[in-house]
């Protein structure tokens, strides 16, 4: 029997707005096709990326029970889904242009300053794999309970600012394996290993967006770069979410060794870029290896 994926993250209604002008008109329009409605946030794109490649997971989320919350459980029907109630679901609005670029205005509630649901994950986390501990703020106090029962931790602290941000050290501190976006680093592979100096991580991935990505392991303490496949971009949010849940799956479903889970991990990343919106276009393990091919 395969263990399942706990993931710890974020939950969001996503409304997608299509712009082929500089900007909206102030006094209203009409968009045909221009506007879409899609569930998505980090926890439930990892959610939907691993389960179309075929892992088992379990997400453990903060909820409203308000119209967005409602709509994030139908969507999750079926889903070994444990919610914590929260007085309001997070909202979001990505605003995509044709070429696939795009820019997001987030109401997060107050859910990042939330407290740590520490029953709820000690109740979810036996039997588990693996926790996927994404980095909004009520997972922080969670990291050491993953690491006292056990359980190997993966974190994606998304954008990092320098390797000594204040923000990421907890997550620097509690990971076993570190993903990162370097989309704000001049330069990549020393911030890589300045990050390996610092965490305690044995194995970290950079996302390079159309530069693939790169990868260091304490084993060996090189980094070594893996290409990006070409795609069709349709919409580019939340590739970086479909890296980490095909690296994670690869990774701890599979077992495959790092270089090998990444190399696939672009693959399923460069897939998703098919998606209309964040939470969508995720790649199923088949498509992965004929990308591949």
């Amino acid at each position: 029997m395969t263990l399942p994926l706990l993931v710890c993250g974020h939950a969001n209604v996503e409304t997608v707005l299509r712009l082929d002008t500089p900007a909206l008109d102030p006094a209203g329009s009409v968009i045909p096709d221009g506007l879409s409605l899609n569930v998505s946030g980090v926890g439930v794109n990892l959610v939907r990326g691993l389960r179309t490649l075929g892992s088992p997971v379990r997400l453990l989320t903060l909820l409203g029970d308000d119209v967005a919350g409602r709509a994030v459980r139908a969507e999750l029907r079926g889903c070994d889904l444990r919610v914590v109630p929260a007085q309001a679901t997070a909202q979001t609005l990505a605003v995509t242009r044709a070429d696939g670029t795009h820019v997001f205005h987030r109401d997060p509630k107050n859910l990042p300053d939330a407290p740590a649901p520490i029953e709820a994950f000690r109740a979810a986390l036996p039997g588990c794999r693996a926790a996927l501990m994404t980095n909004i703020g009520w997972t922080r106090d969670l990291l050491p309970l993953a690491r006292a029962a056990g359980v190997p931790v993966l974190t994606d602290v998304q954008e990092l600012r320098a390797p000594d941000h204040a923000y990421d050290q907890p997550y620097l501190r509690g990971a076993d394996v570190l993903l990162l976006s370097a989309a704000r680093l001049d330069d990549p592979a020393a911030a890589l290993r300045a990050v390996g100096a610092r965490a305690r991580a044995d194995v970290i991935v950079a996302g390079l967006g159309a530069g693939g990505a790169l990868l260091w392991t304490r084993e060996t303490g090189e980094v070594r770069h893996q290409p990006a496949f070409p795609a069709r971009v349709q919409h580019a949010g939340g590739a970086g979410d479909a890296l980490a849940a095909a690296f994670a799956h690869f990774l701890f479903t599979r077992g495959l060794p790092p270089q090998e889970a990444l190399q696939l991990a672009c693959a399923a990343a460069a897939l998703k870029l098919r998606g209309e919106g964040s939470g969508e276009g995720h790649a199923a393990e088949a498509e992965v290896y004929a990308r591949l091919a």
